[in-house]
């Protein structure tokens, strides 16, 4: 007969999940059920043990099937799916991300873009760098990324990402600068 794939994503339950990510680098995914644990009148839920200075820095509700983009400050973009980051309980902190997606050690994740299903026509990514360059692309360009990851946007010398948005195409960006 037919062999599966262990990766055949129909053998995989399709969850509502939490992604997080941690100013050191640490991510994890939580059951939404974990996050939605707080009483009336609770300061919060405690989202992982900070025994470290370290705090989450990044935080995107997705399903364990979606696609989800990681845009680093060089540029580059790598994928996952959501089921590929490993499920970790509230108080762990989880796993540095450079050993999930064999980013560079001096790269950073500045965003991550959760898509789901195929991507659309008339959705886009809108790109801020460092230098005040921005760009659109559309988000199908992003269909197809190998491991190493891709060069989503060219930066000129001492140029950084910094942010990638989900747009239609027609949204109204407005782009601040640190000196206000």
């Amino acid at each position: 007969g037919e062999v599966l794939s262990l990766e055949d994503e129909d053998l995989i339950e399709e969850e509502e999940v939490v992604i997080t990510l941690t100013n050191n680098g640490y991510i994890k995914r939580l059951a939404n059920s974990e996050f939605r644990a707080q009483r009336r009148g609770g300061r919060g839920v405690q989202g992982m043990g900070v025994h470290d200075e370290d705090f989450v820095r990044t935080l995107v509700s997705c399903s364990t099937h979606d696609t989800l983009l990681f845009f680093t400050n060089a540029g580059k973009v790598y994928r996952a799916k959501g089921y590929e980051i490993p499920e970790y309980g509230r108080a762990a902190k989880g796993i540095p991300v450079i050993n999930l997606l064999g980013i560079d050690s001096n790269e950073r994740i500045q965003t991550i873009i959760s898509v789901s299903g195929q991507p659309e026509e008339g959705s886009y990514l809108f790109f801020t760098t460092k230098l005040g360059v921005v760009k659109r692309t559309s988000v199908t360009a992003f269909a197809n990324i190998r491991s190493n990851g891709l060069i989503a946007i060219g930066l000129k010398e001492n140029d950084e990402l910094v942010n990638v948005l989900s747009t239609k195409g027609d949204d109204v960006m407005i782009i601040g600068t640190h000196k206000g």
